[in-house]
């Protein structure tokens, strides 16, 4: 969708006005707006009336709840009849319910909360110092510029910021509720808090806004990925980090993926968050999302986001394409080739246990065994979800040394500026049958561009 046709179906203001009027008077809480799109809530029986049609409830298998946001949700079946109010009808173009978004990331492990880590036996990187060095930043530090002045937000599960961590480091963080989200202090999984991490290590100086999506009382009354992206944009951010998505192949009712193939046409269930995507990046936001670990993720797959692979660097400096982070040609915008470049991210073998990061104590990723104890605050783990807040570290360090650039500018900059990476594959299950994609000389398909520098980007701005 071209940035013109965005700006021709933003809606007249009086005509969504009745719209919500309407939707209001038929039982709907109106949660968030966007430019092109709203959020609303209403009870399934309410929703069957007003839409004329059935909703089933659709349980997600065990092994991949602890990965999505709710255990279950409600969805009209394959058959079910769509007969809209009238006069409902005449007033909105579409309706439609919004999935349960992904985490993309593996889970482990437990901590009381030191702002020290604990000791483990195995190659690991720490926050903030190592994943800074690997990403060249402490140049771009001893220059002055830090992120200050730039606001970014993250959309996410939560963010535990009262951990010492985050207090002895002193960065200013803020936490928003999304519509249904609790318990502004909380993070239940743990995945927003060390996410964060990632990106305040890069830009410690950045107006950090968290858009908590989770519901710890009742997961399923959390947020959808929609309304917390139409909260997020409320607060004038300059960069939006998000480290979840959805995996566009088939599955059955239980949410497995039944095969490799990848669906050629977006669900209409994510057209809204699509249009919220397109109208931020139009606006001028620089948008950054996961590209997914073996997922064939959206929004991730979008041309108009930086999309954020994996790269694994050993212990000796050595580096090479993570074979846990995807890498696929999008069937859905021809042409696109996900990733574009790539932040630092396990490998399969070890579940991506790879960079030491803040957690709530007592959550789930504070619960998993990675070689942390249970309780101390402390979690093991990476994915393509630490890539992307690395990336929008990066981007909010350029837009402080030049706020005029625009999303496009900064993904031209990164592009031309990231180390080349020639070693390694991707994760075979993102590309369709083909298997994994190689990495090699130039712009590959493994990593993109490469992995991100942080001190060559700010150089070329």
């Amino acid at each position: 969708m071209s940035a013109g046709l965005v700006r021709s179906l933003v809606p007249e203001e009086r005509s969504v006005g009745r719209a919500i009027e309407r939707l209001q008077r038929a039982g709907f809480r109106i949660t968030t707006r966007g430019r092109l799109t709203a959020s609303a809530r209403t009870s399934r029986k309410n929703f069957e009336k007003i839409f004329g049609t059935k909703l089933d409830e659709f349980k997600l298998d065990k092994s991949l709840a602890i990965n999505c946001q709710a255990r279950s949700f409600y969805y009209p079946g394959q058959d079910a009849a769509w007969n809209p109010d009238p006069e409902v009808k005449s007033l909105i173009d579409e309706a439609y319910i919004q999935w349960p978004h992904i985490y993309l990331n593996q889970r482990f492990p437990m901590p009381p909360p030191s702002p020290i880590p604990p000791r483990i036996d195995y190659h690991h990187l720490r926050v903030p110092g190592d994943l800074n060095i690997l990403l060249n930043v402490p140049e771009v530090h001893r220059a002055g510029t830090t992120g200050r002045g730039v606001t970014v937000a993250m959309v996410d599960s939560g963010f535990a910021h009262g951990h010492t961590y985050f207090t002895e480091q002193g960065y200013r963080t803020t936490t928003v509720l999304a519509p249904g989200a609790t318990h502004v202090d909380r993070d239940g999984n743990g995945h927003g808090t060390g996410e964060s991490a990632n990106l305040l290590a890069v830009a410690p100086d950045v107006n950090f806004v968290g858009v908590k999506l989770d519901n710890e009382t009742n997961a399923s009354n959390g947020a959808s990925l929609l309304e917390g992206f139409q909260e997020a944009l409320s607060h004038n951010p300059q960069v939006i980090s998000v480290s979840i998505g959805f995996d566009l192949c088939p599955t059955n009712f239980l949410g497995q993926r039944i095969s490799n193939d990848h669906l050629t046409q977006l669900p209409n269930s994510l057209v809204a968050l699509e249009a919220e995507v397109e109208a931020a990046v139009d606006a001028g936001v620089v948008v950054v999302f996961s590209a997914g670990n073996g997922h064939v993720a959206f929004p991730g797959m979008m041309p108009q986001v930086i999309s954020a692979g994996g790269v694994f660097v050993e212990e000796d400096g050595s580096m090479h394409a993570s074979d846990y982070a995807s890498a696929f040609t999008s069937k859905i915008y021809p042409g696109r080739i996900v990733p574009d470049f790539s932040g630092l991210v396990g490998e399969a073998a070890n579940g991506a246990h790879y960079i030491m990061l803040p957690v709530d104590p007592g959550g789930e990723l504070d619960q998993q065994g990675d070689g942390t104890l249970a309780g101390e605050g402390w979690g093991v783990f990476s994915g393509t979800s630490a890539a992307a807040p690395q990336l929008a570290g990066v981007c909010a360090l350029l837009l402080e040394k030049d706020s005029s650039l625009t999303p496009g500018e900064v993904k031209s900059v990164l592009r031309r500026s990231s180390r080349d990476v020639v070693l390694g594959s991707s994760n075979g299950a993102s590309n369709e049958n083909n298997g994994p994609i190689p990495a090699g000389f130039g712009n590959d398909g493994a990593t993109g561009a490469g992995l991100v520098d942080a001190f060559e980007a700010w150089k070329q701005v």
